[in-house]
């Protein structure tokens, strides 16, 4: 199975990332967050990158997950459901990655406005130090001003992960 791929992503250097490295940058937030006393009534995952680290911490901390539809580039959206944080007094907000700042950024002031006495702090698996934000917890800092690349999760590429290692463990077992 192929991934329809644009040309500018074939052309800048990748990173991936497993899912062991993914748990571990959430543990590392978790920890942060434990050490700052903070525990959020809800997690709030952002659309895309954001929703499968927002749904893992959710079930870490046994709280309820809300999607917030706030994607600025690649299919834009913007569909944040504040009104679905009424009755919380703290909100974690998590995404994959903190690039340019500008998606935390928007959502912090939208949510300052909407819901000003909600105590809101933002994660992200890794935070781009040149971004115009900085989240309150990230598991690994990147510069993109001095090594700009591609960081590819797990979720981003998960027909030729599986493929791979479904391949490597029927090959273990004998193909049984």
């Amino acid at each position: 199975m192929k991934s329809m791929t644009s040309e500018t992503e074939l052309d800048i250097e990748k990173q991936y990332i497993t899912n062991a490295t993914v748990s571990s940058y959430l543990s590392i937030i978790a920890q942060k967050m434990k050490n700052d006393n903070f525990v959020p009534d809800v997690v709030v995952g952002l659309s895309r990158g954001g929703l499968p680290p927002g749904i893992m911490m959710s079930h870490y901390l046994n709280k309820p997950f809300i999607p917030f539809e706030t994607a600025l580039r690649d299919f834009p959206v913007w569909k944040s459901n504040t009104t679905a944080l009424k009755s919380a007094k703290k909100v974690l907000v998590i995404d994959d990655i903190c690039d340019t700042g500008e998606t935390f950024k928007k959502l912090k002031e939208e949510l300052k406005v909407a819901l000003p006495e909600l105590d809101v702090k933002f994660a992200s698996l890794h935070h781009n130090v040149p971004a115009i934000f900085k989240p309150n917890w990230y598991g690994a800092l990147v510069n993109k001003d001095i090594k700009d690349a591609w960081i590819v999760y797990p979720w981003e590429d998960w027909w030729d992960r599986d493929t791979i290692e479904n391949t490597l463990v029927n090959e273990m077992l004998g193909n049984i």
